[in-house]
């Protein structure tokens, strides 16, 4: 069997099985083409205002809308939460994973506006109205690196004149789709376009590519460098375009909608926010708590961190030994009390704005504070975790697990676990390896999980390295 009909048959094995699987859990998605929509109804700004709330379609995803240590980020609904204050009506979502399911929704008046990386197109334009440009970005080439004979690039296509090289796995109703056919027919060339199911999203295919379950596929190059981060055997230096324009669609007859969206986006504090949104989702650079990686921080004789008295005082309300509350503050903000992440996480426990509320830190950045709210906060988590998972020591890494990224998605994961066949009370080669699936399209849609995408590297590889760093601390002369 040659390499290619290997790649074809795993890809069609994954859908098979992923098909059996989610007869438990849930419907597989399947992608439905185009439905040209009629006369869109008319609702335009006045009533919007009227109503008191904007509807935002979009999808679920890393770079849209998602929940993260119970609070919703996501580039899109930054900027368009931001467009709601503006208007001064509220801000509802609705997420879909179709595309062309929203330009559907939208006409019918199901929502208002649709923000979801949507690539500019003439077909697209037939159906919608675009706001003026809100971020570029070119297509890309996301494939396998191979090192071949007398090849140190490591990548099959070099350029856009060899993408007949490899079969390219996409979406047929997608803009990459369309690209890839214009390619075909301008530059004469026999693409192999592999038309990919609906239930394997985008972010899937990259995985899969990473994974060697298929050669190649086409995604947006922004997209494609904040999936770096995850993926160390993809390429994505080769593009097929030049600049794209990404905006967001109203329905065409919303003309004061559109009017008021384009004044709103040429304002300098808007093209301020829009540079800063996308260099916090887009440009993050790459950070261990992403990877596997960790190298142990030295530790002399004598103190762990200036905060050891603190850690001392607090950890027996939780129960812990205070190098395990010193391991997880070390992780979080290595001991810098002024510290502060993308999401906004701060201070010495690197709690959110509304959990520090929550558990008693509304002040400006203080170790003492930061120490007692994180506590609070671990004690509540622990109460959640108490009867669902019965094991002390396994409810730990439950409980750490929600303080980074949220008790919803370890909930799901739980869940995801049990349907699966896992054991849902039991953290390493159980929950954690279902948390990780809920960064594939066709797990976190499953019915039984209820806060969709979930970027869990991060608190898969969290866990291990605070466990780590508490042995650590344990055996370091201090």
């Amino acid at each position: 069997m040659n390499q290619r009909s290997s790649h074809i048959t795993l890809f069609i094995s994954l859908i098979i099985l992923v098909l059996i699987v989610l007869s438990g859990c849930g419907e597989a998605k399947t992608e439905t083409p185009p439905v040209l929509p009629g006369e869109p109804v008319v609702f335009d700004l006045d009533s919007i205002r009227k109503r008191g709330k904007i509807i935002l379609l979009t999808e679920n995803s890393a770079s849209t809308y998602y929940l993260y240590r119970n609070q919703f980020r996501g580039f899109d609904y930054e900027m368009v939460k931001a467009f709601a204050r503006h208007l001064g009506v509220k801000l509802e979502v609705i997420a879909m994973d179709d595309v062309d399911l929203m330009f559907e929704k939208l006409n019918q008046g199901e929502g208002d506006l649709i923000a979801s990386n949507l690539t500019v197109t003439d077909k697209r334009k037939s159906l919608v109205a675009f706001s003026s440009t809100v971020y570029q970005t070119r297509q890309v080439i996301a494939q396998r690196k191979i090192y071949y004979e007398n090849d140190s690039t490591g990548i099959l296509i070099q350029d856009s004149t060899e993408l007949s090289r490899m079969p390219l796995w996409v979406h047929k109703y997608s803009s990459f789709y369309e690209r890839l056919q214009e390619l075909s027919t301008t530059m004469n060339l026999q693409i192999q376009i592999e038309e990919a199911p609906g239930e394997i999203s985008t972010d899937d295919l990259i995985r899969l590519v990473d994974e060697g379950e298929i050669p190649a596929t086409i995604t947006d190059e922004n997209l494609a460098t904040m999936e770096m981060m995850d993926f160390e055997n993809v390429d994505i230096s080769v593009p097929i375009t030049g600049p794209q324009d990404i905006a967001w669609a109203v329905r065409k007859n919303s003309d004061q909608l559109l009017q008021a969206l384009n004044k709103w986006l040429a304002e300098k504090k808007t093209t301020d926010k829009l540079a800063s949104t996308y260099k916090k989702y887009f440009e993050v650079e790459k950070s261990d708590r992403y990877s596997s990686k960790f190298v142990m921080p030295p530790i002399g004789p004598g103190d762990i961190s200036p905060f050891d008295s603190l850690f001392k005082l607090h950890a027996p309300q939780i129960g812990w030994d205070w190098r395990m509350l010193a391991a997880l503050s070390y992780q979080e903000s290595r001991f810098n009390p002024q510290a502060q992440s993308w999401s906004g996480a701060y201070g010495l426990m690197q709690l959110m704005p509304e959990t520090a509320v929550r558990f008693g830190c509304d002040t400006a950045p203080d170790a003492e504070c930061s120490i007692r709210a994180g506590v609070k906060y671990l004690k509540y988590l622990q109460g959640l975790w108490k009867k669902r998972v019965p094991n002390p020591v396994e409810r730990d890494k439950f409980v750490l697990a929600s303080y980074n990224i949220g008790q919803g998605h370890v909930i799901d994961a739980q869940n995801l676990a049990r349907e699966l066949g896992m054991n849902d009370t039991i953290w390493d080669g159980h929950v954690a390896e279902a948390l990780l699936l809920k960064q594939q399209e066709k797990y976190y849609t499953m019915s039984c999980v209820k806060h969709g995408y979930c970027h869990a590297r991060e608190p898969y590889h969290f866990v291990a390295k605070i466990l780590a760093l508490y042995e650590h601390f344990k055996v370091s002369p201090h």
